[in-house]
């Protein structure tokens, strides 16, 4: 079952940055317990992305940020054996959504499931239509939290969603709810059967062609960190410094670099490795590229996207957790 997340507005006040503009308060137990759990969604000036602030206890435990879209649905739900509850997003606009399951690891919400939706409403029996954002009351699972799934279909409808370089198709994902657009039916789907979410990941994961194209990215998987002085003036000051994170994942990855003027968190894909370099780009933007570099146990790190945030090209050493 999907987890309610229920707008409320609070006297209690929550600390969050001042240039960001808050849109909503959100109201949800992320973990089953007593204490009702506090979601602050906010925007920036320029509204390009958003930002999202998870308090449990009046403490924050989660920061997400991801683009700004039109549309910008989630749920919660437990779909594995872990203590955390799994993320379903809708976000996008009205010509591009991208429906997807993201888990909670390390604080950062990683993505592990893009999907096609498809709707069952019981007025219309045996009939499967598009799951439109506005439409889906729940996520159809079984009593072992199994996901209702049809798999190695040729998508019907010409609607425009993300296939990332990780899968080879966009799995048939089944909710339950109202359709509101009668016209957009699905006129031919492979029987749907019951699946675990990690199971469903396994089958429509992109296998690389060569066995030693899959151990040159294994040999890379884990966790780098870098701390450096980002405002060079100020070195006797704490905040002069910042943080760079790299969680190497499969054939995905996330960046992030936390420092006193900014605060970024990108979603990466593997554009290329071997046994001295690993190759990597931002998500939405294959031109923004971070390459890590091994001599020995050495890495050193070059990217696109911190050299056009710092204001010069600059090489950072990184450590390997």
């Amino acid at each position: 079952m999907l987890d309610k997340i229920t707008e409320k507005q609070t006297s209690k006040k929550y600390i969050i940055p001042s240039n960001l503009k808050i849109q909503k308060q959100e109201e949800i137990n992320i973990d089953n317990d007593e204490a009702k759990e506090i979601i602050i969604t906010a925007v920036d000036k320029n509204v390009d992305y958003f930002y999202e602030f998870w308090f449990k206890n009046d403490k924050l435990i989660y920061h997400f940020k991801y683009p700004w879209g039109s549309i910008n649905k989630k749920w919660l739900i437990n779909l594995d054996d872990d203590k955390e509850k799994e993320i379903v997003r809708i976000q996008g606009y009205e010509d591009r959504v991208d429906y997807v399951i993201y888990d909670i690891s390390e604080k950062q919400q990683i993505p592990i499931l893009y999907f096609n939706p498809v709707l069952e409403d019981s007025s219309y029996p045996n009939q499967y239509m598009w799951a439109y954002p506005n439409d889906i009351k729940d996520l159809i699972v079984n009593n072992k939290n199994e996901l209702q799934v049809s798999l190695n279909n040729i998508k019907p409808l010409d609607i425009e969603n993300s296939l990332p370089d990780n899968q080879k198709e966009l799995p048939y994902i089944f909710f339950n709810g109202q359709s509101s657009q009668l016209d957009m039916k699905i006129s031919s789907i492979n029987k749907p059967e019951f699946m675990t979410v990690q199971s469903i990941i396994n089958i429509v994961q992109k296998k690389l062609s060569t066995t030693s194209s899959e151990k040159n990215t294994q040999q890379w998987i884990g966790k780098y960190s870098c701390n450096f002085l980002r405002m060079k003036d100020e070195s006797a000051d704490p905040r002069a410094y910042a943080m760079i994170y790299i969680d190497i994942e499969n054939y995905l990855a996330t960046f992030k670099l936390e420092s006193y003027l900014e605060d970024l968190n990108k979603e990466l894909v593997v554009l290329s490795s071997n046994s001295t370099e690993i190759v990597l780009a931002e998500k939405d933007n294959k031109n923004s590229k971070f390459a890590i570099t091994k001599n020995s146990n050495k890495f050193e790190l070059k990217s696109d996207l911190l050299n056009k945030t710092i204001g010069e090209i600059s090489t950072y050493e990184l450590k390997k957790n």
